[in-house]
């Protein structure tokens, strides 16, 4: 499986906010400002299926600019996995910015499924599982994608979790949240990350969504992450 990264960074950083094409056909994640790299450095024209971990801005508002693209660009039918009440939310937010013209063409060609915590969906040739994080109260999910032998987990925005431990237990690699330089019920920290790194050597773990601070930290541990434009082979 193929893995280009769009951006791996937090909000506030220059770089992009993580975001992550699988196999040229899957969009993980369309952070504010992604859809200008997704234009220009990909090919959205491959895209089937499209993955919202959950409703934060840095996560998903650049959607309608991708879905305006599709729309115009080709007559593919998109398949949405978003948190639950995904199509009314998404809706609802074309509206309040003025992307009332996509509405039509979403409820024509796009296909909603919602979110829930060890829900399995086999779309294409691919099966995904879904796990529910825990990033401090909100409605977040981490997921696994399977194809053929090949396991691949991102665990979206999330702090420490069983589920967390089961995507890492059960993947090849690993695309973890690591915005924290200290525990938190909202991001995982560096001190979180060794750790982890530890106790699953069967997993590849890459630190994504990552601040300054933390990215500091991690050059201090000479543990890699991945970079923007970067194409990782599992």
């Amino acid at each position: 499986m193929k893995i280009d990264v769009v951006g791996y960074m937090c909000t506030w950083t220059k770089e992009l906010s993580s975001s992550y094409i699988i196999n040229d056909e899957i969009l993980f994640d369309t952070p504010e400002g992604s859809f200008k790299s997704l234009l220009n450095d990909y090919n959205l024209k491959k895209i089937k299926l499209i993955v919202i971990s959950h409703f934060h801005s840095d996560h998903f508002i650049d959607l309608h600019l991708v879905l305006t693209n599709i729309f115009h660009e080709t007559k593919n039918n998109i398949t949405i996995i978003a948190p639950k009440g995904c199509r009314e939310r998404i809706i609802e937010v074309l509206r309040i910015i003025d992307a009332s013209h996509i509405i039509e063409p979403l409820k024509e060609r796009v296909t909603f499924i919602d979110c829930e915590n060890n829900k399995i969906v086999n779309i294409f040739d691919y099966k995904i599982k879904i796990f529910k994080m825990h990033h401090h109260n909100y409605d977040a999910y981490g997921f696994i994608f399977q194809k053929d032998d090949k396991k691949i987990g991102f665990s979206g925005d999330t702090a420490m979790c069983n589920n967390l431990l089961k995507i890492l237990n059960k993947s090849q690699v690993a695309f973890i949240d690591c915005a924290g330089i200290k525990e938190t019920n909202n991001h995982l920290c560096v001190n979180e990350i060794v750790s982890l790194i530890k106790e699953y050597p069967n997993c590849k773990i890459y630190p994504i969504h990552l601040s300054y601070f933390s990215q500091k930290e991690l050059d201090s541990f000479k543990i890699k992450y991945p970079y923007q434009g970067e194409i990782i082979e599992v």
